[in-house]
């Protein structure tokens, strides 16, 4: 339901790297995609390195609500990409 963005399993750890690649944005505009169109702010993968580029990292130690709240506003705002 996130056209663009590919998932691995998280190896060990409650953090999830989100593979944005598939969206064609760069650092800057996938920051600003996250925090003013899908209102959620992740860590830009390029914070880890410029091996992050194209990755945002998602904190899965949340409450489930908030984490389901979170992926449908992802989910939203990449409908009007």
């Amino acid at each position: 339901r996130l056209p663009g963005i590919r998932t691995s399993a998280p190896e060990g750890t409650y953090l999830i790297w989100l593979d944005c690649r598939g969206l064609k944005l760069d650092d800057t505009a996938l920051k600003r995609f996250f925090v003013q169109q899908a209102g959620v702010g992740l860590n830009p993968g390029l914070s880890f390195g410029s091996q992050g580029s194209g990755f945002m990292r998602l904190n899965l130690g949340s409450p489930r609500a908030v984490l389901r709240e979170a992926l449908g506003r992802i989910e939203r705002a990449l409908n009007t990409l």
